[in-house]
């Protein structure tokens, strides 16, 4: 798990943050002297906070906005700081626009760090004659801005190494969802958690997904870029082929959980989760293949042998299910097959390189920072608004109180606490109190015992160095080492803006104040999820209503039906994660669990049962008549659709799916996927109307 952090995309960037600050400020103190270096060095490190790995078309906007707002946080507070009052309302004004940012999405995140701790180096600034302070600002700024350049560089020479490890962390995603998939044949799991455990793995991947389609994806790509492309869509073509899989998992399970075959499918299915873990480990460098040999030899010839004899000692109603395992055996046997596919479209530089069409483009996040974002939070039931609200009132009392408190504080730090402790969301808030505590505690005492042995400058640069590329690198995996890192380099950065001000127990006392205020305050104008979660549930069958009609269809374009299970798979994955932050809420604003596991249980069911009729469409569509397919079809989008615009027949079970038959025509087959699909459609809208969503 380590090596795998340390090659991750998110280690490279952290890397190449620190390498920057310290190379300018090193610079600086040999053309300009340690003063000017310092300010150098604060305002590339506010500038890096917003150099995060996201494709080098997105990177400027980010950096410029931390760029920005520098000089204006600290204007503000330098022109305001001999008032208590108009401090105040400077700080009002900065935790206010803090906190809006939040309606530009989880990019900002980072322009809402650079703000708070921006305030915090301005705040610790000794007080200076103005033309010292415009100085520092200018050299501040011009930091910024050749950090800027250098970011743009590295992003330009690192290009296609981030693209593949993009890449690979999604390999690592789905290798970690097959894991969960094996917990199906294990009967001492109860089938609700593995259900709801495999819902929570696919949010993540498909977080991971989205994430390499806006790397690998270019308007005009390379010959390389091409060949990450391809081999990203084949992966994704491979988990559609195993989420197809599981449409018959729940009744094999139900009739040989204790059989010995259960344990070979589950090693099977492990076997895919190995094969795409070495695929992974490959770092997707140019190479010889590494899926070559068989992964775990002589599971083929035991899953036959125990097939056959699950065949022989089946009575006649039970042989069709022993049919049913085979053909699952056979799928998932054959899954490293197109594991090795898809690791031979990776590796495989087309000759030419196709341009990305406005279908293609629909694949790729959109994120700016446009007015009318936050002009759409301007309401009173807005959740960014009302967490601008309690940022900013939060903010004022850990200033008022900082002023009052019988030791010589620095404000500054219970304020950063705040800023840092007080997300969006109560559970994010409430996850966040511990690490924020334990973090800057085991920061406060590394600091102290640093400063206590170690006075010279370029030492504590170099610890600062290390600091940045600890805090990008576990940001995604640990956010503890997060807190930790950033507290020393902050305290550190805070000790050469102004030598001596670093006092340890003061500092643990503003962690705790400041941790206790975003707590208290994080019950203001709350935010419940129970409040999103019907919208959430209504634009999840939004999704599956388009996705259906595209399903269903031997025309569909295949990029238009990517798309629509694209929007499917966010939508399931918007519910899931609101799903995890509601158990973090108080327990009387939660709404039913049984029925939101039950919404996203049978979403995804659907989804299987779905994908499960295109493949067999693939593969034995031309066995069918044409015109009784297409009625088919026609019927089972319109049933389904009816289902999903008013769900007034879910209220009443309908037929029950029939049992695979031995030796089933591929019609049969259809009739029972449709059936399955149906059957899930009236359980989820029985949850979803139970919830206020159909």
């Amino acid at each position: 798990m380590l090596s795998r952090q340390l090659k991750s995309h998110h280690a490279i960037s952290g890397l190449g943050c620190a390498a920057g600050v310290l190379i300018l400020t090193l610079l600086a103190y040999a053309l300009l002297g340690f003063r000017a270096a310092i300010a150098v060095s604060t305002g590339a490190l506010i500038v890096s906070l917003a150099d995060i790995p996201v494709p080098r078309r997105n990177k400027l906007p980010l950096l410029l906005a931390n760029l920005v707002q520098a000089p204006l946080v600290t204007l503000a507070l330098v022109l305001t700081h001999h008032s208590t009052t108009l401090l105040a309302l400077a700080i009002v004004l900065i935790s206010f626009c803090s906190g809006m940012a939040a309606a530009w999405g989880r990019r900002a995140f980072a322009l809402s760090y650079g703000m708070a701790m921006m305030m915090a180096f301005a705040l610790a600034r000794p007080d200076l004659p103005w033309p010292d302070q415009l100085t520092l600002i200018g050299l501040q700024t011009a930091g910024g801005m050749l950090y800027i350049g250098y970011a743009l560089l590295l992003a330009r020479a690192l290009d296609m190494s981030m693209r593949r490890r993009v890449v690979v962390d999604a390999l690592y995603g789905f290798a970690d969802y097959l894991r969960s998939k094996a917990a199906f044949f294990d009967p001492a799991q109860p089938l609700e958690a593995v259900h709801a455990d495999l819902v929570r793995q696919q949010a993540a991947l498909a977080e991971k997904l989205q994430t390499a389609r806006d790397f690998a994806i270019d308007a005009h790509p390379t010959p390389q870029q091409q060949a990450l492309s391809n081999g990203l869509f084949a992966l994704i073509d491979v988990h559609e082929d195993m989420l197809a899989n599981q449409a018959d998992y729940a009744g094999l399970r139900r009739a040989y959980g204790t059989h010995p075959v259960t344990g070979l499918l589950a090693e099977a299915t492990l076997a895919n989760a190995d094969a795409v873990e070495r695929l992974a480990g490959s770092g997707l460098t140019p190479g010889p293949t590494v899926l070559g040999a068989d992964l775990r030899p002589g599971l083929q010839p035991k899953l036959e042998r125990a097939i056959e004899d699950l065949r022989r000692q089946a009575d006649p109603a039970q042989r069709p299910l022993a049919s049913a395992i085979d053909v699952l055996a056979r799928n998932l046997l054959s899954g490293v097959e197109r594991l090795r596919g898809c690791e031979a479209m990776l590796r495989t530089v087309p000759g030419a390189a196709t341009p990305v069409d406005e279908v293609m483009q629909q694949f790729l996040s959109r994120s700016s920072f446009t007015a009318r974002a936050l002009r759409e939070e301007a309401r009173l039931d807005s959740p960014v608004l009302r967490y601008a609200l309690r940022l900013t009132t939060a903010m004022l009392a850990g200033f008022l109180l900082s002023r009052h408190l019988p030791y010589a504080t620095h404000g500054y730090w219970i304020l950063l606490t705040i800023a840092l402790v007080m997300r969006a969301s109560f559970s994010q808030t409430k996850r966040r109190q511990s690490d924020r505590m334990i973090g800057n505690t085991l920061g406060c005492l590394f600091t102290a015992l640093l400063l206590h042995w170690v006075s010279a400058p370029a030492v504590l640069l170099l610890v600062i160095f290390v600091c940045i590329a600890v805090a990008h690198a576990s940001v995604s995996v640990r956010y503890r080492y997060t807190v930790t890192a950033a507290c020393v380099m902050s305290l550190l950065q805070l000790h050469l803006i102004a030598p001596g001000s670093f006092h340890i127990s003061e500092r643990l006392y503003d962690t705790a104040i400041g941790v206790a205020l975003a707590y208290a305050f994080s019950r203001m104008l709350p935010s419940w999820e129970r409040r999103s979660l019907p919208a959430l549930g209504g634009a999840l069958l939004d999704a599956l209503r388009d996705y259906i009609a595209l399903a269903l269809r031997t025309d569909a374009k295949n990029l238009h039906y990517r798309l629509a299970r694209r929007h499917v798979q966010e939508a399931l994955a918007a519910l899931s994660d609101a799903v995890t932050r509601m158990r973090d809420e108080p327990a009387s604003e939660h709404l039913s669990l049984a029925t939101l596991n039950e919404l996203s249980t049978q979403s995804y069911l659907l989804l299987s049962h779905l994908a499960a009729a295109r493949g067999l469409l693939a593969t034995r569509g031309a066995e069918m008549e044409p015109v009784q397919l297409g009625h088919q079809l026609d019927a089972a989008r319109a049933q389904l659709t009816r289902l999903l615009a008013s769900g007034a027949d879910a209220l009443t079970d309908g037929p029950a799916p029939p049992a695979p038959a031995d030796d089933e025509a591929p019609a049969r087959q259809l009739d029972r996927r449709i059936a399955s699909a149906l059957a899930d459609t009236r359980a989820l809208m029985r949850a979803a109307r139970a919830l206020g969503a159909g």
